[in-house]
């Protein structure tokens, strides 16, 4: 008797989460079928015009030289205990040290993370990861490679072949979509959590079913969650997409002195234009919009929430939104006049508040009782 009414009791909630779930996905595919009808049409009118233009691409053949750059960090692979994949990262300071590990996001790579890496190696261990599918680590085809779960093995594994037992953990767009759940998976293994322009997955649910319309601001999240189109039509015109993201009036890095050049935007577009890579990275989207009604918990790490304010790509309102669900200390700032690419838009900023945040007294002290290795953070120079 005592079983039957404590299902019960728990059959609203099971509708209630039955129906979330089925409103959530009916908000993302009708956002991605209106999305593609518009992509759809656009690729119609431009191969109308200039056919040989549109529907042409080029597969690059050789890295350019800003990857090969010393100066950034020295190249090194590692391999994953749990998949066997074998990862690319660039690291520069002492390993002795400890550990900043930066996650990039979309359409990007370790090299993103180029100011960084060099601004704080000389107080800690950088180190910046090219995720699986990504720049020149393993590449696997299969959606399912990308789980939510083995994607949190991939950084666990990472952490430990480095040497290290925890880390301060640094993720920007999806990268930093993997660090809020690495953080809650494992908190232990995380000294210091700080993200980028990327909403904790539960409040990026809360925001989309406040307001579905917001969801348009993200219509790419949503249009990735197709198949083969979004591949076509960001290949198409020579990347000219990707090239909008990164470098266009209305979505790209605003700041006039750190826009991309020919060559740098090039560091991306090598990787990308290789058979199968635009299939690997969008599978990051394909996999982890999927797990957003399951993380609901609250983030227990110390953590820092940078946001560019003049962010076109998600949704409004997220940044704030993400405060209630970190339970330790947290700070958040925000940047006027910054694009969604804020490490590379105000590099000189944000490393102020990294650098605030890591040597901050105050914040240590609520962390002391509970991580005495906060309290042996370097100086510094």
């Amino acid at each position: 008797m005592s079983r039957y009414l404590m299902h019960l009791l728990l059959l609203p909630t099971r509708v209630s989460l039955c129906f979330l779930s089925l409103l959530y996905w009916i908000v993302v595919y009708g956002t991605a079928a209106i999305t593609a009808c518009l992509v759809l049409i656009r690729i119609i009118w431009n191969g109308f015009w200039d056919p040989y233009g549109t529907f042409h691409w080029t597969v690059r053949q050789r890295p350019p030289a800003c990857l090969r750059d010393p100066v950034l960090g020295k190249h090194a692979y590692l391999y994953g205990r749990s998949s066997g994949l074998r990862f690319h990262y660039v690291t520069k300071g002492d390993h002795r040290k400890p550990l900043i590990l930066f996650l990039h996001g979309f359409p990007e790579n370790w090299y993103s993370w180029r100011y960084q890496l060099v601004e704080f190696s000389r107080c800690y261990h950088t180190v910046a990861l090219d995720l699986r599918g990504c720049g020149d680590s393993d590449a696997p085809c299969q959606l399912e490679a990308y789980s939510l779960e083995k994607l949190l093995y991939d950084i666990r594994d990472t952490i430990d072949e480095l040497g290290h037992t925890s880390c301060i953990l640094v993720g920007h767009d999806w990268g930093g979509m993997l660090a809020w759940h690495f953080a809650l998976e494992r908190p232990d293994m995380v000294q210091r959590l700080v993200i980028m322009n990327a909403p904790h997955p539960a409040s990026w649910l809360d925001a989309v079913l406040r307001r579905p319309s917001q969801l348009l601001r993200s219509g790419h999240a949503c249009f990735f969650q197709l198949p083969f189109l979004p591949e076509i039509a960001l290949s198409l015109e020579d990347f000219k997409l990707v090239r909008s993201m990164l470098c266009g009036g209305r979505v790209g890095i605003r700041n006039r002195a750190r826009r991309l050049t020919e060559a740098q935007l090039e560091g991306y577009l090598y990787r990308l234009s290789q058979p199968g890579a635009l299939t690997a990275s969008l599978n990051y989207y394909r996999s982890l919009l999927s797990n957003t009604l399951y993380k609901h918990q609250d983030v227990a790490v110390t953590s820092m929430l940078i946001w560019g304010e003049e962010d076109s790509i998600l949704v409004e309102g997220m940044s704030g939104g993400t405060r209630p669900y970190i339970r330790g200390p947290v700070v958040v700032h925000t940047i006027p006049d910054c694009s969604h690419w804020v490490q590379q838009d105000q590099p000189e900023v944000v490393n102020n508040l990294l650098w605030d945040f890591l040597l901050d007294k105050d914040v240590i002290s609520h962390h002391t009782a509970h991580d005495s290795s906060l309290v042996l953070q370097p100086q510094r120079q």
